[in-house]
């Protein structure tokens, strides 16, 4: 089992690797990672930001789903020739962690625009910049994924402000997330 973030400091003492920021990076590193080491499942960690009606800052989800969105799409003011289906989470990863769940939707940027934000919350409760990346290298070669994300701020105008205040609190809300997924997986011969 491998762990990922999108920073060292969302990792803190759990044993992973880093795949940087962005969803292109993101999906990039993490592919090369997949093919490297070849692991039995992967498990992203990280902050990410609530919707309107969304999860509240602190807690800990684990996502069902992680799909993609341009804002300009979201915007009205372009649009996607054949956009991805959104990737669905391994179920039995998700039964085997103890939070919340939610739907993911990754985006280019940090939403800060209240009206971008409440067009792109129709049916996805939490933001987040690399899940959805990782999540495709992974859909791609087979491996089962799962992202547990703590939310560090509310998506719109104070978004940056909110998650320099809370996003330390929401590292370690994902991280013991999937401390006992980890322990059980690495107890019992996990890769």
């Amino acid at each position: 089992m491998l762990v990922v973030a999108a920073a060292r400091e969302e990792l803190g003492e759990l044993p992973g690797e880093v795949v940087g920021v962005g969803t292109v990076v993101a999906g990039v590193r993490a592919m090369r990672l997949l093919l490297g080491l070849r692991p039995t499942a992967v498990v992203m960690v990280g902050t990410a930001g609530a919707y309107a009606g969304g999860p509240a800052i602190g807690a800990a989800i684990a996502a069902t789903r992680v799909g993609l969105s341009p804002g300009v799409a979201a915007m009205g003011l372009g649009y996607v020739p054949r956009p991805p289906d959104a990737v669905e989470c391994d179920p039995d990863l998700l039964d085997r962690i103890a939070v919340p769940r939610a739907s993911v939707l990754t985006t280019g940027a940090i939403t800060t625009d209240a009206t971008l934000a409440s067009r792109l919350a129709d049916g996805w409760p939490v933001e987040h910049l690399e899940a959805f990346g990782v999540a495709y290298a992974c859909q791609q070669l087979g491996i089962p994924f799962v992202a547990v994300l703590g939310i560090s701020n509310k998506v719109g105008p104070d978004a940056h402000a909110q998650w320099l205040t809370h996003r330390d609190a929401a590292q370690e809300a994902a991280r013991r997330a999937v401390r006992p997924l980890l322990a059980e997986a690495f107890g019992a011969a996990g890769s």
